[in-house]
């Protein structure tokens, strides 16, 4: 019996997860990868540790326009499934206090290792540095269109090793039919991992529409020309996003202050808030707290006792508080010198010193760049796709992965988002 062609294009997390499924129903597989490696994003989560999902409850850890859909995908094929599947390939994994799972070699490149040698022994066609152009629909199934460049040259170098070079071959235009397609290219974050918005133009010559895509899990730039002087700070504090003066969201955790703004886990969980209400031009700003430690009884005490530690300079006071370089700025910032001593400080710069200390406000003008993104927020609405992930616009076309408006907070959610939709695609196109 004829087995059923299904291409991929994009051969990351989804894509690999697509192809490894559509592989197991029986059908002939094809991804089209335009790098030179499949998974090269893999190997670069998790900080190369690859936090490859999450025990935990997966309520309010999604954003889309569609926040039910992408929670309902999930549920089709959670952590425990996608943990099951990674032991059934070869690969073990453990799960740490906060719920997120890694590979027992807390190594990205296993996880990565043992989905490039199960499409090797399930005999999928993996085609490198193969661009994807066009799809060409038909009434049954169609064509894509790509461009198969050159693998670059490799030269010996003066230490032995093979580096390589780039090949001056012209690249061939090549036509690949299929029954079924899915396309998983990923966003624009990252694009050095191969997510450079590819796709969008692909979903969009098929009659899909497009929410703008933002970078997500990104760092906020930030107004203000004292940010040089704290580069480089890290802090625990408490960080609450306010736009157009409400609060609507708080995240505690290691804060890195850089030249430009602000950086770190706490902000990459918001900064998709941020960015979107940015793009409504809506106020968007940061209050930080750099002294969990105290609650506000505590500090108003460390207020009032202001006179016990008179003979210390500010210098002397705030080393045990905070950051040498963060009191020098707060310092500034109140007209205080840090050689003043604290007995002739007033008691309402000392209070303002504090306050400031409590409720650092900030004001976030923009973020980083796709490039410096983690992920995306934005893409294909839910509402084009069917539950099974195939197009409403394209017969025998799917979807899967970041190229969807689905995006989760830090902690393994959008790697799940990629081993859910790439289950449930690559099965429905081998069906």
């Amino acid at each position: 019996m004829k087995k059923k062609k299904v291409v991929i294009i994009g051969g990351g997390a989804a894509g690999m997860m697509a192809a490894i499924t559509a592989a197991k129903e029986g059908a002939a597989v094809t991804i089209l990868e335009h790098k030179d490696r499949v998974g090269k994003k893999i190997l670069m989560t998790g900080n190369g540790k690859c936090n490859l999902t999450n025990m935990s409850d997966i309520s309010g850890k999604y954003y889309g326009e569609d926040i039910p859909r992408i929670e309902q995908c999930i549920r089709q094929f959670d952590a425990s499934a996608t943990r099951a599947f990674f032991q059934e390939i070869g690969l073990y994994t453990k799960e740490k206090r906060d719920g997120g799972v890694y590979p027992v070699s807390e190594q990205a490149a296993s996880v990565l290792d043992v989905l490039r040698l199960t499409c090797e022994h399930l005999q999928v066609n993996m085609l490198t540095n193969a661009d994807a152009i066009a799809v060409l629909p038909s009434k049954q199934g169609g064509s894509v269109e790509y461009m198969l460049y050159p693998e670059p040259e490799k030269v010996q170098t003066k230490n032995g090793k093979k580096e390589k070079v780039v090949c001056r071959g012209e690249a061939i235009r090549k036509n690949i039919a299929y029954d079924a397609l899915v396309i998983a290219t990923g966003g624009q974050a990252a694009s050095v991992a191969g997510s450079d918005g590819s796709g969008y133009a692909l979903a969009k010559s098929l009659g899909h529409s497009l929410i703008k895509p933002l970078p997500a899990l990104v760092q906020l730039r930030c107004e203000g020309d004292y940010f040089k002087a704290v580069s480089g700070v890290r802090a625990q504090a408490l960080l609450q996003l306010y736009i157009d003066g409400k609060q609507c969201f708080s995240e505690e955790g290691e804060l890195q202050l850089t030249d430009y703004g602000i950086s770190g886990i706490p902000v990459f969980q918001f900064s998709r808030i941020a960015a979107r209400a940015l793009l409504e031009k809506k106020r968007c700003e940061v209050v930080i707290d750099f002294m969990t430690f105290l609650s506000e009884g505590q500090l108003q005490e460390l207020i009032a006792h202001k006179e016990s530690f008179a003979y210390k300079t500010m210098e002397e006071m705030l080393t045990g508080l905070v950051n040498k370089k963060l009191a020098a700025l707060v310092c500034r910032q109140c007209g205080i010198s840090l050689t003043d001593k604290l007995g002739d400080v007033s008691e309402r710069k000392w209070k303002e010193c504090l306050h400031l200390l409590k409720h650092f406000k900030v004001v976030v003008n923009g973020t980083n760049p796709f490039e410096n993104a983690q992920v995306c927020s934005g893409g294909i609405p839910l509402a084009e796709v069917s539950d099974k992930m195939e197009s409403l616009k394209q017969k025998d076309v799917f979807f899967a992965g970041e190229i969807l408006d689905c995006d989760g907070i830090c902690g393994g959610y959008n790697l799940q988002w990629a081993w859910s939709s790439g289950k449930i695609a690559g099965q429905a196109a081998a069906k």
